[in-house]
């Protein structure tokens, strides 16, 4: 394992650093003992890969789809872009001010070539990243290491419990749909609330439909402005804020059988946690993201 440079570490507060991923792989590969045979991965969390944007699609006025290819130049070539449901990629960015990195969480895409990955993006006015964004062109180069995270669903818990509010969907379904589709040996129900602004904002609506025909898996959504009458044969859509009641009345009588998953802005989190705490729910069966 190549170590990285000290001069890799950009001084932002990045986290994880560079050389504290350095650090953890290197002694994740010294316990191991030797690397997976023949795997080459296109990703490295300890230098930054080249990837090119091969498309960008819109989902409404601010979310748009990107998806990028790898297209490095390395001596042994990449095989696969191995990563796991959930985990996700820092994205690098330069500009006047210096350098910048921001995550993203790949979503599974069937279209995807082996080493493609798409992810949800909202574009803001204002900010760095949106920025860079904003001003890609199809074919032009970006900078990703990665994957980042180690978070598992407990199966052993009966009950789990997907709380998001917008982009924050992407981790909590590229987690749902692994669990729904591909773990046929659990025996787990899946239970997704999704807080939104607008009918615009359900991202990934057409996905989570289509999951909601697998017998352990359905959700709800919670619009401050939106039509019922918007919502799909057997899709659950409240004109409202969630609140704590809303979710007292699923978790009631599963404590302790229950595990909570977050994935929002930090105020949502913040928000959803306390009422998670409120209801009783230990704090070892929580996962901010």
């Amino acid at each position: 394992m190549e170590p990285p440079d000290e001069a890799d570490c950009c001084n932002s507060g990045c986290n994880p650093c560079i050389l504290d991923v350095y650090e953890a792989q290197l002694r994740k590969y010294q316990k191991l003992g030797r690397e997976k045979s023949g795997a080459v991965n296109a990703l490295n969390p300890t230098s930054y890969t080249v990837f090119v944007l091969t498309g960008r699609k819109k989902i409404n006025e601010s979310v748009f789809f990107y998806t990028f290819k790898y297209a490095d130049c390395r001596e042994r070539q990449p095989n696969c872009l191995d990563y796991k449901p959930g985990q996700y990629f820092l994205l690098r960015g330069r500009d006047p001010q210096g350098e910048f990195t921001r995550a993203y969480t790949p979503i599974p895409v069937p279209q995807n070539a082996s080493l493609e990955f798409t992810v949800l993006v909202r574009l803001y006015d204002t900010g760095r990243m949106s920025q860079l964004f904003k001003t890609m062109q199809v074919g032009g180069e970006t900078s990703w290491r990665g994957p980042y995270g180690e978070f598992a669903p407990d199966y052993a818990h009966k009950f789990l419990v997907f709380i998001a509010q917008g982009t924050g969907i992407a981790p909590l379904y590229a987690l749902i749909r692994d669990i729904v589709v591909h773990n046929e040996e659990c025996e787990s129900f899946v239970k997704l609330f999704f807080c939104v602004r607008n009918c615009d904002d359900i991202l990934l609506r057409d996905e989570l439909y289509e999951l909601g025909s697998f017998w352990n898996f359905n959700y709800e959504v919670f619009c401050n402005n939106c039509d019922q009458n918007v919502a799909k044969y057997h899709e659950t859509i409240h004109n409202k804020k969630m609140s704590f009641c809303d979710l007292e009345n699923y978790v009631q009588g599963k404590l302790g059988q229950v595990q909570v998953m977050i994935s929002g802005s930090e105020t949502f989190g913040r928000e959803i946690k306390e009422i998670i705490d409120r209801l009783g729910i230990e704090s070892s069966h929580v996962y901010v993201f």
